[in-house]
């Protein structure tokens, strides 16, 4: 019987193998964030919370509509740029719309219809970054949107959230004043 001779064949380090193990997880981790982020980027998920954030994020116009349908489980949003609408998917629970009329008491806005289906919600993103200003009523909750700037605020009663759309009304009416 011959003797094997182990000093001439060819095999890796323990250094080697440890050093090609920690360049494949390297690559993994890289490869994995970067798809859970173009998961998260590509969250097309419209809801009260993103309303007015949504089309900046996700479309490259200057001016949009979302309309929304169907005790609002169908939305889509129409871009001024391009003429063209698309749907998106809403989160959005069944709501009442508030604005104030000239006495300034809240009234619940009627949309119209759309197709024979009634529009729940209508919303203008404008190119300045401005947007319709209104009350959302879901959940027990109500949601007052600003036209320009800040984040929805949420109340527990209209009546608060009626304050705050009469505290803003008019902050905004001069041209100099936004800009």
């Amino acid at each position: 019987m011959s003797k094997i001779d182990f000093r001439h064949q060819a095999a890796f380090t323990l250094l080697e193998l440890l050093i090609v193990i920690l360049l494949i997880s390297i690559f993994y981790y890289l490869v994995s964030v970067s798809f859970k982020r173009d998961k998260k980027d590509n969250n097309h998920t419209i809801s009260i919370k993103n309303i007015r954030e949504y089309p900046f994020k996700h479309l490259p116009q200057k001016g949009a509509e979302l309309i929304c349908i169907d005790d609002c489980k169908r939305c889509f949003i129409y871009d001024y740029d391009s003429k063209n609408s698309r749907d998106i998917q809403s989160s959005i629970p069944k709501i009442k719309s508030y604005i104030l009329d000239d006495r300034g008491e809240p009234i619940r806005v009627d949309f119209g219809r759309l197709h024979d289906k009634r529009i729940c919600l209508r919303f203008r993103y404008y190119p300045n970054g401005s947007s319709s200003e209104m009350i959302i009523s879901a959940d027990d909750k109500y949601y007052y949107i600003p036209p320009y700037f800040g984040d929805i605020e949420i109340y527990q009663s209209l009546s608060d959230a009626v304050d705050r759309y009469k505290w803003s009304e008019g902050k905004f009416t001069d041209k100099s004043d936004y800009y």
